[in-house]
């Protein structure tokens, strides 16, 4: 059999030899997730056999893994904002620069009541992080893959917030009336332009979901479509705030302030690349 220590030796020799980023953590994880228990546990039972049907599986989710797909998928968890989100290969798997998005949206909201909307939902990581922090608030949440809604709908659950956060399969804002319904929509849309798809990474290239990366031609077709449905959709005083990618920020700007937004503050990740736009309707 098996001990803890040599299954964990050998994946990380199996994801060294591929390139695989942090082996040791990719080992530990994909254990942790076979044995049932957290990463503690398995450092601190080094010595502790793996049973047959675990260690079977270990292997097989670190040969699929070595091959390139994610570990996100294969234990079915990302943590976002402090909390875990579950994921399939239906929704992106969240990414720290939306956690920008997030913050953002707390520190603007008017108040603990705030009525917000989530376009291109996903797995729900933005509009559940926003619903966990402001109890008293209220969210639509609209995606156009009805897989991805199941997905989000469960994690809403799991964090207790299905009453507060509604899920809608609808494209973008579609579905909602023109009127002041908001007092904040928020949206991280498909934005890689179609000809850098081929130059994404393999994982996330042939795992993830292409219909929630690419935006068209040159990544901005949804900005295009959401510019003329934002604004009537506010209430005055009302903010949009939007993920982009690199070197899209002047060019999404143009479009919603010629759609009538004021451009309010563009907040940067840790490279100081603008990574959340912030309009505003006066």
């Amino acid at each position: 059999m098996h001990s803890i220590a040599s299954a964990r030796a050998w994946a990380a020799r199996q994801f060294r030899q591929s390139g695989v980023d942090a082996p040791a953590l990719a080992s530990d994880l994909l254990l942790g997730f076979a044995l049932g228990r957290d990463r503690v546990y398995i450092l601190a039972h080094a010595a502790e056999g793996v049973p047959d049907a675990a260690w079977r599986l270990y292997g097989s989710l670190v040969r699929r893994h070595a091959g390139g797909e994610p570990l996100q998928y294969l234990i079915g968890e990302r943590e976002f904002f402090g909390l875990d989100f579950s994921v399939t290969p239906a929704v992106l798997i969240p990414r720290p620069e939306t956690e920008i998005l997030v913050e953002a949206a707390l520190r603007l909201a008017p108040g603990p009541d705030m009525r917000y909307a989530d376009v291109g939902t996903g797995s729900g990581c933005v509009a559940v992080s926003v619903a966990c922090r402001l109890p008293a608030s209220s969210g639509w949440a609209t995606d156009i893959s009805g897989a991805a809604l199941e997905v989000a709908c469960a994690n809403a659950a799991r964090h207790g917030v299905l009453g507060r956060v509604r899920f809608i399969r609808a494209d973008l804002l579609e579905c909602f009336r023109p009127g002041p319904l908001f007092d904040m929509i928020l949206s991280n849309p498909p934005y890689v332009a179609l000809e850098d798809y081929d130059t994404l990474s393999s994982g996330v290239r042939d795992h993830e979901p292409r219909g929630a990366l690419v935006g068209g031609r040159d990544g901005l077709d949804c900005y295009r479509r959401l510019a003329p449905g934002a604004a009537p959709r506010l209430a005055p005083g009302g903010r949009l705030l939007l993920e982009v990618g690199r070197g899209q920020a002047g060019r999404v700007r143009r479009l919603m302030e010629g759609a009538g937004l004021a451009a309010e503050e563009a907040i940067g990740d840790l490279q100081g690349i603008p990574r959340c736009l912030v309009f505003r309707k006066e």
